[in-house]
């Protein structure tokens, strides 16, 4: 019953985007319901403008810093991740980086709104364009629940939800979960992330929906990739055939490579 008030009050809410005028979230010039103007959309921060991407993690191979072999980056050539691809469009700067942080910590759904169109024609013309097999599947990275009660919502499970309308597939929002909090990952090292991530995780009942499946684990940033490491192993061991890491951004840090 949730669900289906939820998916009336988008409708409703989407219908209403078209016969109202809108502005842009970034320029603030006048539209038909669109949340991004044509010139801020295009000036976004796309990562396919910079570089050559690891297949794996997405980082550029251009600026990655480390020897590649062809399309893989050396952090995933020594210690390969459980997921086997990862589609990322967005480079973590100005000024995605606004949109982002208004949307998790000044709750601009809106600019979630926005994120998450962008997201999905991504992944559309991605799987379009490299015939990689479509995941069956999305399940959002989770939150612990304190931090979800501080922040009133997980903004991968928000995301979550308009890739699942738009991309017609299910999402799975409560098969995984955040057993333990841990501290904020900023700052640490990739072993110290890893370490401070080992055994936070869990797969609830209903893993069974996963087995032999290709699923895509959704995240909004990817930093060093131990998130989507130590989940998508998990998913793995629990039956998952394959897993594809989408996000919004890749943040390259070298401090924490």
């Amino acid at each position: 019953m949730k669900t289906f008030f939820a998916t009336v009050t988008r409708q409703t809410a989407n219908q209403l985007n078209r016969l109202l005028p809108t502005t842009c979230l970034l320029c603030g010039c006048g539209l038909g319901g669109e949340l991004l103007c044509s010139g801020c959309e295009f000036d976004l921060p796309h990562l396919i403008k910079a570089s050559r991407m690891c297949f794996q993690c997405s980082i550029p191979l251009s600026s990655d810093g480390e020897p590649s072999d062809g399309d893989f980056c050396g952090h995933c050539l020594r210690r390969p991740p459980a997921f086997s691809h990862s589609v990322i469009p967005f480079s973590y700067q100005h000024p995605l980086d606004f949109l982002i942080h208004s949307f998790k910590y000044r709750r601009q759904l809106a600019c979630g709104n926005a994120l998450a169109q962008a997201l999905a024609a991504y992944i559309q013309h991605h799987y379009e364009e490299t015939r990689q097999p479509w995941p069956e599947m999305i399940i959002p990275v989770p939150l612990h629940w304190t931090r979800r009660w501080q922040r009133g919502f997980n903004q991968a499970e928000v995301i979550g939800f308009e890739l699942a309308q738009k991309l017609n597939l299910p999402l799975l929002s409560h098969l995984c979960r955040r057993r333990k909090p841990t501290p904020h990952q900023k700052g640490l090292s990739r072993a110290e992330r890893q370490q401070n991530l080992r055994g936070a995780f869990e797969v609830k009942a209903g893993a069974e929906l996963i087995q032999g499946r290709c699923v895509a684990l959704l995240d909004d940033v990817v930093t060093t990739t131990a998130t989507a490491r130590e989940v998508s192993e998990l998913l793995i061991k629990n039956g998952a055939r394959a897993v594809h890491v989408w996000a919004l951004a890749r943040t390259p840090d070298k401090k924490t490579a």
